[in-house]
């Protein structure tokens, strides 16, 4: 007996809907493997592409600007050149035959902590000017007599090549270069000096000259506008005296390497009053009272990277300062000062650092006579500074004798006695046998 036909077709039916159910099912499983798959490739065509090909690092993170990266991140601290000359590890997939593991160790775990690496950073020069300084240069008496011999480039023979590969070189002319003049009265030396004697200096490298002192104005008046003429006429530049107060005062002002340096000269050794500069009076510029000199140096400071004073002080042949030299450095110093240079003793004398700017007390004689009864006055020193544009100036010490018209350079044991008796004469600070100045007094 057969089933109804209705019963027949409601059968067949509920069959195709099951086969279309199991149709639909196994279309979409089969897509989502398809698009599982389609990524995985996609994954895998990134990871291997030419851009990252020949490294198998974690893609970089990207950190907030606040937030340092953390200890995972293998690249922090590799230099560049490092970075680039990095093997790519081997995939080992877990085997532990290929030097895997079969643990699930994370092949990207950071190797041990060995500190940041990094490149050092690339600092800029710092410019420095060099600068040389001597002590008394005359060309009288003995000194004229040995020249008109030897010639007038004989002082320089073993200081020209200083003198000329330098910034700047200055030394204090004690002399008035003139071929008229009346001799000053009342004074044991009267110095004087020809005109000719000038181009040799300059080609010698001498840049600058002194003129505040005691021997400037020996020819009186008439040869001291005589020295400032020639001076200009043989390219040397002068501080320290002029044709009336202000100029006397000015400080000169010379640009080396960016650096503007003012030179500032005063003296507070002079035979007679009237050797002071005035509102229309020709002289020289003195610091008795101080006042003038330190609003001096206080307009050079508004206007110069770098200040340097040369002083005319204290008491001729004696190593001991008197109490004007110290009182009056230390005023220039805070007055804005960064480097002082004094002369007049004819002996060298001690150095001393005072809020951090070196203060050269007496340089001696440089091209001056010999006398047999002052053995003190042969011993000198080519002092010789590097500064930044800061006004921070290294000092160091050339030792020389001072020969009759001639420095002469001491070597060996010579030479080292001499930083040694300048050592001993100056206040917390030692020379190294190089000449090298510095400190004892920390900061």
């Amino acid at each position: 007996m057969f089933p109804p036909r209705s019963e027949k077709y409601r059968t067949k039916k509920q069959e195709k809907q099951r086969r279309q159910s199991r149709f639909w099912l196994t279309l979409n499983v089969s897509l989502i493997i398809a698009i599982i798959a389609l990524g995985a490739y996609y994954y895998v065509g990134e990871r291997t592409s030419p851009d990252n090909e020949g490294s198998n690092e974690p893609a970089p993170v990207e950190y907030p600007a606040d937030q340092p990266p953390s200890d995972h991140n293998d690249s922090e601290g590799i230099s560049k050149a490092e970075e680039e000359n990095l093997e790519p590890a081997p995939e080992h997939n877990g085997d532990p035959a290929a030097g895997g593991t079969d643990e699930g160790t994370d092949l990207f775990e950071p190797p041990a902590d060995e500190g940041e690496l990094s490149l050092p950073e690339e600092q800029e020069p710092v410019e420095m000017v060099h600068l040389h300084f001597a002590g008394d240069t005359i060309f009288s008496g003995s000194v004229a007599s040995k020249l008109a011999k030897e010639g007038y480039h004989y002082p320089y023979e073993h200081v020209h090549a200083l003198f000329s590969s330098d910034d700047l070189s200055v030394l204090n002319l004690e002399t008035p270069v003139t071929e008229r003049g009346t001799p000053a009265e009342d004074k044991s030396f009267v110095f004087k000096a020809p005109p000719k004697a000038l181009p040799s200096m300059h080609k010698a490298g001498v840049d600058a000259v002194n003129l505040a002192n005691n021997h400037t104005l020996d020819q009186g008046v008439e040869g001291l506008l005589d020295t400032l003429k020639h001076l200009k006429d043989s390219k040397i530049h002068f501080f320290g005296a002029g044709k009336n107060k202000q100029d006397a005062y000015a400080p000169l002002y010379l640009e080396r390497k960016g650096i503007k340096i003012a030179l500032c000269g005063f003296s507070r050794v002079i035979p007679q009053a009237d050797w002071a500069a005035g509102k229309n009076k020709p002289g020289l510029a003195v610091a008795y009272d101080p006042a003038e000199a330190v609003k001096a140096v206080q307009g050079a400071r508004q206007n110069a990277d770098l200040v340097i004073v040369v002083a005319h002080w204290g008491k001729e042949r004696t190593t001991k300062l008197e109490k004007h030299q110290t009182s009056l450095a230390h005023a220039f110093v805070d007055a804005g000062a960064d480097l002082i240079i004094g002369g007049h003793p004819h002996v060298l004398q001690g150095l001393e650092q005072y809020k951090g700017k070196w203060i050269a007390y007496s340089t001696g004689n440089f091209i001056f006579t010999k006398k047999s009864t002052a053995p003190d006055t042969w011993d000198t020193a080519v002092f010789e500074a590097k500064c930044t544009k800061q006004g921070d100036c290294q000092m160091k010490l050339l030792p020389f004798r001072t020969e009759i018209g001639q420095p002469v350079p001491l070597k060996g044991e010579e030479g080292a006695q001499l930083l040694k008796k300048v050592e001993s004469l100056s206040k917390d600070i030692a020379i190294d046998s190089g000449g090298q100045v510095r400190s004892l007094i920390e900061g």
